[in-house]
């Protein structure tokens, strides 16, 4: 069985298992006394001699001595190291062997006294009998210490366990939240150098053409947004206005770019500026619209974004002229697009919905329906 696997306990609570020991026994005895004597008193039993009363007084010390070892073989054979037919019988011979040796100690105790207050001779028998009489009630005393030990043994096991598991699992959504922000900050870190490649290969297109003016407007509209990018930078959610600022310098770049070939139109509810939507969410969008419809066109091209709220869902549209080449691939052509799916899943799980498709009038639509959320 091993060293005893709780004598912790018996050390942290050594002092309150001594009150406990000593308020108990004092009780019972007290007890015993009190229903003595209403015997005696009232229903003619025989009062309770010298002998008698320091007898039971003995017994009741005695105990109070011997519940720390009984405490002591509580823990060492317990419920939770030993079958239950062997914590029985175990701590029955255990529990007789700490009777005998009480029974030894009153006999050595007592037996001059008795035949010094009687003024004769003492059998062993007068002794014994009394004794055996009131073995059964000695032995539930023992089990009694014994059960209350294990109880308190398996609720603290329980509690330690119970404990255990509760740290275990705080610190496991502990190491998934931030897993969960890593994987969200990759895919941010993802999108933005995918949208600095395309912004920085326009404003080249720019200089090659001899356009330095409108290049040098670029260059200040793509500060003023990287600044923005930066300052929100540890931001996972901003309100659908915010969103639609960081888009708006975004689409003032594309504009330069452009000139008249690019038109930028919002059709935006007023109740779902303080819709709250994951941080660049809608520039990879407003990108894809920009690459796969705008540039593929020679004639002059509208971008369309639509807000509304709809079935307590927010509701964002992105519309350009042009089949959308990654309509046909929706997980497809641009790092971005796939980003947007995942960034979806990892903000609102099945919450949240993406759908690119191509209309009857040649237009690509890119729907978002996110939870409409608020500060």
């Amino acid at each position: 069985m091993g060293f005893i696997p709780h004598i912790a306990l018996i050390k942290k609570h050594k002092v309150a298992i001594i009150l406990a020991a000593l308020v108990f026994w004092l009780l019972l005895g007290f007890i015993v006394y009190f229903t003595e004597h209403l015997a005696s008193a009232y229903f003619g039993a025989k009062p309770m001699d010298l002998i008698e009363q320091r007898q039971y007084l003995l017994r009741w010390i005695l105990w109070l001595v011997l519940t720390p070892v009984i405490v002591f073989l509580g823990l060492k054979i317990n419920v939770g190291n030993c079958r239950l037919h062997w914590f029985v019988l175990l701590h029955l011979l255990l529990g007789s062997a700490i009777l005998l040796l009480e029974f030894v100690l009153e006999y050595v105790v007592l037996h001059p006294m008795a035949e010094l207050f009687y003024q004769r001779a003492v059998l062993l028998d007068e002794m014994v009998v009394p004794f055996l009489y009131k073995y059964f009630g000695y032995i539930v005393n023992y089990f009694l210490i014994v059960g209350v030990v294990n109880m308190y043994v398996y609720m603290n096991s329980l509690y330690t366990t119970q404990q255990h598991l509760l740290q275990t699992e705080l610190k496991n959504n502990e190491l998934n939240y931030q897993l969960t922000l890593a994987q969200l900050h990759s895919l941010k870190m993802q999108i933005q150098p995918h949208f600095l490649f395309n912004t920085h290969q326009s404003i080249l297109g720019l200089i090659a053409l001899g356009e330095n003016e409108k290049a040098a407007g670029m260059l200040t509209k793509l500060s003023n947004l990287l600044r923005s990018v930066i300052d929100k930078q540890d931001t996972e959610f901003v309100t659908l206005s915010e969103e639609l600022s960081t888009i708006d310098l975004y689409m003032d770049i594309q504009i330069v770019r452009f000139k008249d070939r690019l038109t930028f139109v919002k059709h935006v509810a007023n109740d779902t500026l303080r819709k709250m939507i994951p941080y660049f969410l809608l520039q990879p969008i407003v990108e894809n619209a920009i690459q796969y419809g705008v540039e593929q066109l020679d004639e002059p091209s509208e971008l369309i974004v639509n807000a509304f709220l709809l079935n307590d869902q927010l509701h964002i549209e992105v519309l350009n002229q042009g089949v959308n080449a990654s309509t046909e691939e929706k997980h497809g052509s641009g790092i971005g697009l796939s980003n947007i799916l995942k960034r979806l899943h990892e903000c609102y799980g099945d919450q949240a919905s993406f759908d690119l498709v191509t209309l009857p009038s040649l237009q690509t639509k890119a729907s978002l329906i996110l939870p409409a959320n608020e500060q």
